[in-house]
């Protein structure tokens, strides 16, 4: 269901509507940029927009897909800047990767609706290996010497964990 601000003056509201999409704004911004630090800086660059664009958001309407398009734009501008410093992505394969994470918006909250039903499934030590992975950023290395395994070992665990949230998210919710 797209996100609605209730009242667009209120600039709580705004913030808060802002607060909530941060996770997946980073998402689609680092999916458009293979620079980690880029992909930091250009959520930035994006937030000032949606803030001073704030304004222009109209109720009703679907914020992730305002915010996304003010994301792509900000990722072009950086491309600009960047000019041919590195190897970047052209900006027909920006574009494309673009509308392609567009197109999947409308099963984007039922999938993450599937996902935190799908870990609960899990073992504990998948469970924990997950948590740790993806939600504190530990390295493999370092939850494997926690655990007292080889790092094999974690990344056999920590790909097992991956396949069942997999299998679980496609019968909840198919792509």
């Amino acid at each position: 269901m797209p996100a609605i601000v209730t009242d667009p003056e209120s600039p709580e509201s705004f913030a808060d509507l802002m607060a909530d999409h941060q996770p997946r704004l980073a998402g689609y911004i680092r999916s458009l940029v293979t620079d980690h630090q880029a992909s930091k800086d250009i959520l930035q660059e994006t937030n000032v927009t949606l803030l001073k664009k704030s304004r222009d958001f109209q109720l009703g309407t679907n914020f992730t897909a305002w915010s996304f398009r003010i994301a792509y734009f900000e990722v072009l501008t950086w491309k600009r800047k960047m000019g041919r410093d590195r190897l970047y992505f052209n900006d027909e394969l920006i574009e494309t990767i673009a509308e392609t994470v567009e197109e999947s918006l409308p099963d984007y909250e039922e999938r993450l609706d599937a996902l935190r039903v799908c870990i609960t499934k899990l073992s504990g030590r998948q469970r924990e290996i997950i948590e740790r992975r993806y939600l504190n950023s530990e390295s493999v290395q370092s939850i494997a010497d926690d655990l007292g395994f080889k790092a094999n070992a974690a990344s056999q665990l920590l790909f097992r964990a991956r396949t069942n949230l997999m299998k679980c998210i496609n019968e909840i919710a198919p792509a």
